[in-house]
């Protein structure tokens, strides 16, 4: 079990507003994972017992997937759960720790929006476009807008996580 600070100890609106957020990221990943099984199985089950292989099966799974990674990826900066060099912060003293947790939280947070403002101009276009997925016919912009959505959550998952002492080494050490 983590150490770190949670939302859920906290009863203000902002720490409602996280604790939903937990609970709407635990659903989604969940029922991503459940429909990749879900679509899995039948397009192996069409393919080789009905001979009828669902193309826009195997599509809608790796999309899934990808949506899946993405929203964990964004739930697991809360918690500063992705890795880390712990080991060469605690050769500083806890002031040069500080520092380190601040500067990296910044630059976690800096290639965070830069890949959210790319994902923007890349679901923008796609919307213009009108361009839509060979198999399937999902419009690409669909696609393309969770990863936006995933990089802004992981924005204001690591702001959270920073707020609430996830990032701080000796928190880490103590996992």
């Amino acid at each position: 079990m983590s150490s770190t600070p949670t939302t859920e100890k906290s009863t203000g609106p902002l720490a409602r507003a996280g604790h939903w957020l937990d609970r709407a990221e635990f659903w989604f990943i969940a029922l991503a994972c459940a429909g990749i099984v879900v679509l899995v199985f039948a397009g192996v089950l069409s393919r080789f017992v009905f001979s009828q292989p669902m193309a826009w099966s195997e599509e809608l799974a790796r999309y899934l997937f990808l949506w899946a990674a993405l929203v964990g990826a964004a739930a697991g900066c809360r918690n500063n759960q992705h890795g880390g060099i712990p080991l060469l912060v605690h050769k500083f003293s806890p002031g040069g720790q500080r520092f380190v947790e601040v500067l990296v939280t910044v630059l976690v947070i800096t290639v965070l929006m830069v890949l959210a403002w790319q994902s923007m101009e890349s679901t923008q276009q796609a919307l213009e476009s009108g361009q839509t997925s060979l198999a399937s016919g999902i419009p690409v912009w669909v696609i393309n807008g969770i990863a936006l959505v995933a990089y802004v959550l992981a924005i204001l998952r690591t702001a959270q996580g920073f707020k609430a002492g996830a990032y701080h080494p000796r928190n880490a050490q103590a996992e």
